[in-house]
């Protein structure tokens, strides 16, 4: 688990990339409505997280340098409610946010605006950063940017920008503390995958495994996967994001799991691809060894100092040499017949976890390497991914225990 003193941590490392007086304000997320008066399960904010230890809605963490003074910080919390408590259960107290985040100087929500009308008149703070999720054009502001929005338009000669991508550019090295919580959902999902394998016979549906791979999960405390798992058989598979998850196995199918569990809002990505029948077909074992070939290149090619980008283009002009020997296709073009996807991206808080594109490849990342191949005249789709901790040197498979060769997946379903 992170302490308290690591997110104080993450914290003065933040402020130091910000140079003159400043104004820091990140907000809880907020829950979001189904229908009715129902609602999505709370999301907490990954960010807020990560730089105070506080999961829980309608909270606000406050950072500030006044011109000539040291940098201060607070965290506005709820209060405790005895009619919220009855219906939803309680908040925090002053004393368990001060022992989570390190932050001693906490408040009740329902004063920060004045605080900020504060900052502004009398202590003339011009700049002001804020993090919000940014979803363009195409996409619907949330409750987050419409607050930035409002401020903008109360304060229309101040400096107003985003904080996030600082964050993220902090979030993209993990330290030792985040990979354990990474290890801890690997390990999470080596089990239900392991329990959920033993289980695979011609006849199940695919909601029957993945209903396997939740259960263990919930067992051990996480009942909350870190995203919807992919279990597609045969055809299905060649579907990158099919989540139905509601059609029977048939013997001689491929099945595809892309699946993961979170521990401690840590993801897991791991993909298996495995036969029905726990026996693979001699050409079903030959795309398998194929996939596994591109994926040692792969990581190969994944080395600090170049760009994501530069590595996914490396890899995919490997494989189109590969898959040209192996005469799968024959010409280089053809690869996008059976493979369309990019080759990995950065784990940690969140599955596809957030990341500044110019920052180059460097030691602590986390990346999955899932290399892949679809054959929808074949009715096959074969992905393995793995999770890869970069190194100065060399790579680590944080997934390795997994089993994912055409052996290992054999000996594990003969043991059924």
């Amino acid at each position: 688990m992170n302490s308290a003193a690591k997110f104080q941590e993450r914290r003065a490392r933040l402020v130091d990339m910000i140079d003159g007086d400043y104004c820091i304000v990140i907000k809880a997320s907020s829950s979001k409505p189904t229908s009715a008066d129902g609602m999505y399960p709370y999301t907490p904010s990954r960010n807020l997280y990560y730089l105070s230890g506080i999961k829980q809605e309608n909270t606000i963490l406050m950072m500030w340098r006044l011109k000539g003074r040291e940098p201060e910080e607070c965290l506005y919390i709820s209060p405790y409610d005895e009619a919220y408590a009855k219906w939803y259960g309680t908040v925090l107290t002053k004393e368990q946010s001060v022992e989570n985040s390190g932050i001693k100087d906490i408040r009740f929500v329902g004063s920060e605006e004045r605080f900020l009308d504060k900052l502004v008149s009398r202590e003339k703070m011009n700049n002001f950063y804020f993090d919000w999720h940014n979803c363009g054009l195409s996409g619907v502001p949330g409750k987050r940017l419409s607050y930035v929005n409002r401020f903008r338009t109360l304060y229309p000669g101040l400096r107003v920008q985003s904080i996030s991508d600082l964050i993220f550019r902090l979030r993209m090295i993990k330290d030792q503390s985040e990979l354990d919580q990474i290890r801890g959902a690997i390990e999470l999902t080596r089990t239900g995958f392991e329990s959920a394998v033993k289980k695979l016979v011609p006849g199940l549906n695919e909601r029957e495994f993945e209903a396997e791979l939740l259960y263990q999960w919930a067992r051990a405390g996480e009942k909350t996967p870190a995203f919807s798992a992919i279990v597609a058989g045969g055809s299905r598979a060649t579907c990158l994001h099919y989540d139905s998850n509601d059609s029977t196995l048939e013997d001689g199918e491929l099945l595809l799991v892309d699946h993961g569990a979170m521990k401690n809002l840590y993801c897991a990505d791991i993909t298996r691809t495995v036969p029905v029948n726990g026996k693979y077909t001699p050409r079903q074992r030959e795309l398998m060894e194929m996939v596994l070939e591109i994926q040692a290149k792969a990581n190969e090619l994944l080395r600090p100092g170049k760009l994501h980008r530069e590595w996914n283009d490396e890899v995919l002009e490997a494989y189109k040499e590969i898959m040209l020997r192996r005469g799968e296709i024959k010409e280089p073009e053809d690869i996008s017949k059976f493979y369309y996807h990019g080759i990995g991206h950065h784990l940690g808080l969140d599955t596809h976890d957030e990341n500044v594109s110019d920052v180059p490849i460097a030691p602590g990342m986390v990346f999955t390497i899932e290399p892949g191949f679809y054959s929808e005249e074949e009715g096959i789709g074969i992905r393995i991914e793995d999770d890869v901790l970069v190194g100065e040197n060399e790579n680590t498979f944080l997934s390795k225990d997994i089993p994912k060769t055409p052996d290992e997946i054999e000996a594990l379903m003969a043991a059924r």
